[in-house]
């Protein structure tokens, strides 16, 4: 619990250095950040890591440098070369990420099948005119596979973005959407 709570303050710490950050280092740093994420490693360690990397940035570009002077060209290899540096999870904290993220978004999926459902339109409608209540919603067969394909397809995305987040190539070449939709389908896994 100890590590959790400072795990946050850490995030909280890191979110008000990126402020200070240029919008071309902040738009690195978040393709960075996005790679950590969907490592091998710890939320504490990932924060730490975000932590040391947005101090040596902002140092850099007091100093007038450019991120590519501080870290090279080649930002994925300089992640993959702090991640190797870090002690990976081991089993048991990779199934209870998975556990947590499945449980996670089959509650977002069963609040917006709640919210959108017609048996809570209805009851609702009875609520406003005075008639019997009904609490009962039904999920059908279909449901509970357009869950499972939904999840499934996320996490499928999510993947193959974070595989390709950081290629010399493409860094240069992704437009306001494609970035927001790469940040969406990340924070939604």
């Amino acid at each position: 619990m100890m590590m959790k709570t400072e795990t946050k303050i850490l995030n909280q710490e890191n979110n008000e250095l990126d402020k200070r950050l240029t919008k071309e280092n902040n738009v690195v740093m978040t393709d960075m950040v996005c790679y950590l994420r969907l490592a091998n490693i710890s939320e504490h360690d990932q924060e730490v890591v975000r932590q040391d990397l947005l101090q040596m940035v902002l140092s850099a570009q007091e100093r007038g440098e450019d991120i590519n002077t501080l870290i090279g060209e080649d930002y994925k290899y300089f992640c993959d070369e702090v991640i190797a540096a870090l002690p990976q999870k081991n089993q048991k904290e990779r199934v209870l990420d998975l556990i947590d993220t499945l449980l996670l978004s089959t509650f977002i999926l069963g609040v917006i099948h709640i919210v959108i459902s017609k048996e809570t339109m209805k009851l609702i409608y009875n609520a406003v005119t005075g008639q019997q209540l009904n609490f009962q919603i039904s999920i059908s067969g279909g449901d509970l596979l357009s869950y499972v394909i939904i999840i499934a397809t996320v996490f499928l995305i999510v993947h193959v973005i974070g595989k390709n987040l950081l290629k010399p190539e493409k860094k240069h070449n992704q437009s306001k959407i494609k970035k927001f939709i790469i940040g969406g389908a990340i924070g939604g896994g």
